[in-house]
């Protein structure tokens, strides 16, 4: 099996295992080597501390390198205790030539777990997020669902002879607003404002909510006089309403930058060309 087959979640099981086997053979080793394995043995348990911190927080190879020096070392020191002085290898010693390699290995699978996890989860979000064509705060739709909307109601219109407009509308001082206001409350001002306007807007109008500071697109299915009718309700209803005071404790006055144009054939279809010829007719809007 190919290790890209294994799920993040296995890898991390895999690697806690092998880890918790090497800290518990560690354990073993420490409680039962008396005074004569003291030395050595709390010498190797700090190495393999080191290496598995070194390997927790994802330091290439400088781990598994600690781990196999410590390793060679001590074979070393006990071939030379046993040949040189006489000595002999007691059983529990040859539990140090798996342990720090065992716990580096746990530790690094454990990490590698982690890791594919969370990219998993980054891709999973990443692909929630192309596909979400509702805006969270308002329930209408994004900007996303709004230009495979204009796509189609281009084609809709060519077909049937008839007139498709796009109006785009934001608060004007968002900027101030925020400084001012709590972020709840500037979140009820923006819900507020997209209903006032869905709510001033023929049914068979589309209402798009197309960022997070409270700009609202909206299709129309009339020509530039049928949008510049809808201009005037909807500047008459924000400068009339009363929805905005009940929000903070001051009044909210609510004034806005519109802007609109009629679909022509020279756009050719480009609907973020469109979107962006109707924002310049916004920022005209002074």
């Amino acid at each position: 099996m190919n290790s890209k087959d294994i799920s993040g979640k296995t890898l991390e099981d895999i690697g806690i295992s092998v880890l918790l086997i090497a800290l518990f053979s560690a354990t073993i080793v420490d409680s039962l080597g008396g005074e004569f394995l003291f030395t050595e043995n709390l010498v190797m348990t700090i190495v393999t501390f080191v290496a598995v911190l070194l390997a927790a927080i994802r330091v290439t190879n400088i781990p598994a390198i600690i781990a196999g020096i410590a390793t060679v070392s001590y074979i070393a020191y006990k071939l030379y205790q046993m040949f040189a002085q006489g000595g002999i290898i007691e059983g529990l010693s040859y539990l140090w030539i798996a342990i720090p390699g065992l716990a580096v290995l746990g530790m690094a699978l454990f990490s590698k777990g982690i890791q594919r996890l969370q990219r998993d989860n980054n891709v999973l979000s990443k692909q929630v997020e192309d596909l979400i064509m509702i805006d969270p705060l308002t329930g209408f739709y994004n900007l996303r669902s709004m230009y495979m909307d204009i796509q189609t109601q281009i084609s809709y219109s060519e077909r049937n002879n008839t007139y498709i407009s796009l109006m785009i509308i934001r608060p004007r001082y968002r900027k101030e607003l925020k400084d001012v206001l709590k972020k709840e409350q500037y979140e009820k001002v923006i819900v507020t404002f997209s209903k006032i306007v869905y709510e001033t807007v023929r049914l068979e109008d589309r209402v798009y909510s197309l960022d997070s500071d409270g700009t609202v697109g909206v299709l129309l299915t009339c020509d530039r006089q049928g949008a510049k009718l809808v201009e005037k309700r909807i500047r008459t209803k924000i400068d009339n309403t009363n929805a905005f005071d009940n929000i903070a404790q001051k009044p909210i006055r609510m004034e806005i930058q519109l802007g609109f144009l009629e679909y022509k054939k020279e756009y050719n279809r480009d609907a973020i060309k469109f979107k962006s010829l109707v924002e310049e007719e916004v920022a005209y809007d002074i």
